[in-house]
């Protein structure tokens, strides 16, 4: 890339209509020096999607297929090696991956565009020195192994991460079950932050494309409430993209916790007036009023002092909800804190051992975990600011 090639492109796209979205696609790598910046003729190209869930795209809760489809369209205009794969919550096999592939729509992109699913499950150690948490990494060999890495992400907010993008994204390459023992082990927000971070150094994407045609506002990412956004981002820099993106949302980079510890440690300069932002002016595509997760909006609101007090009767907390439970069992299997039992056919969770990760909240495919506001919470909720 040379010195003047701008710093991400940032495209309108109102719907997820075919020819819109490979037209958008293009323009977004031409903008930035075209698919063959990003990869040469005859190199592997892992593309990381989010499919955090196996859920259909119109939940907006994973990539949507057409973008993934567009993406791919480019790069094989390159080489013909591309490989879609991610690593969903929970077990990691060929079952679950099929399971993920299918209902996210990914398997009709292999099969229409001739690109591969990965189902390769193997794992490998990265050593990456400069980390703050881990100067040893697990991650999905088949991302270490490959040429390039693209990374196509779904823009949504966060109940523990505030808002994950470009940057979180990268979790999705530490295999299976590795990620929550990584959560036991920081748990604590700041913590995890710095991890994530590590993991996005570490997975090294040569390039990312951000899903904000609808993305998601509320308690995400799985089940907050799906917002039209009606914009597609491409860059190389996962800390610009989330700095760009959250000043289009009107999201401060304080309340992206990842962002702000790459900020803090020297990564980027957190600032958007010094991004160079080719393609529509990002003014006129202002998403107004997003709603943000309420357990931070109401911490962030609060003055410091008071948090650091109270913090811990502040945050929401999961709670089965057994109209919704089906006795499956996925959450006792994944809580990192071993805080979940299912007996008779219904989880239940011990509140003394729960870190409130929301693992169990995110990953349950029924909504069979909420979250519940403390008492000293629930009384300061209607003078929170709601709204980002």
């Amino acid at each position: 890339m040379s010195p003047s090639s701008p710093d991400a492109a940032l495209l309108a796209c109102q719907n997820y209509d075919r020819a819109l979205v490979e037209e958008r696609a293009a323009e977004a790598f031409r903008l930035l020096g075209g698919p063959s910046s990003v990869v040469s003729p005859g190199e592997s190209v892992f593309v990381k999607v989010n499919l955090v869930v196996p859920m259909s795209p119109d939940r907006a809760v994973t990539t949507h297929p057409e973008v993934v489809r567009a993406v791919v369209g480019q790069l094989q205009s390159v080489t013909d090696r591309v490989v879609i794969g991610e690593s969903p919550g929970g077990p990691y096999n060929r079952g679950v991956l099929k399971r993920s592939y299918e209902r996210t729509g990914m398997t009709r992109v292999a099969e229409e565009t001739g690109a591969a699913l990965n189902f390769d499950v193997t794992e490998t150690q990265v050593a990456l020195p400069g980390a703050e948490k881990m100067k040893r990494l697990v991650l999905c060999r088949p991302v270490v192994e490959a040429d390039r890495v693209v990374s196509i992400s779904k823009l949504k907010t966060h109940i523990l991460m505030g808002l994950t993008g470009a940057i979180k994204n990268n979790y999705g390459c530490v295999p299976g079950m590795q990620k929550f023992t990584y959560h036991s082990r920081y748990h604590d927000e700041a913590e995890f932050a710095d991890l994530l971070v590590d993991v996005a150094l570490a997975v090294g994407a040569d390039f990312h494309v951000v899903d904000a045609v609808d993305g998601m506002e509320g308690n995400g990412s799985v089940w907050g409430t799906p917002r039209h956004m009606g914009m597609l981002a491409a860059g190389r820099d996962p800390f610009a993209l989330d700095c760009l993106l959250g000043n289009v949302l009107g999201v401060r980079n304080d309340l992206n916790p990842p962002l702000a510890a790459a900020i803090r440690r020297g990564l980027f300069h957190g600032e958007v007036g010094r991004l160079e932002v080719a393609g529509d002016d990002p003014a006129r595509l202002t998403v107004r009023g997003l709603l943000m997760p309420t357990k931070r909006s109401a911490i962030n609101w609060l003055p410091s002092p008071f948090m650091r007090r109270y913090s811990a009767a502040m945050h929401l907390r999961p709670y089965v909800n057994a109209s919704r439970c089906t006795g499956c069992g996925k959450c006792e299997e994944i809580c990192p804190a071993h805080a979940i039992s299912v007996t008779g056919g219904a989880a239940a969770i011990e509140a003394s051992r729960c870190i409130r990760c929301y693992c169990c909240h995110e990953l349950c495919e029924y909504g069979g975990i909420d979250l519940a506001r403390p008492a000293l919470a629930f009384a300061r909720r209607s003078l929170s600011p709601r709204r980002s």
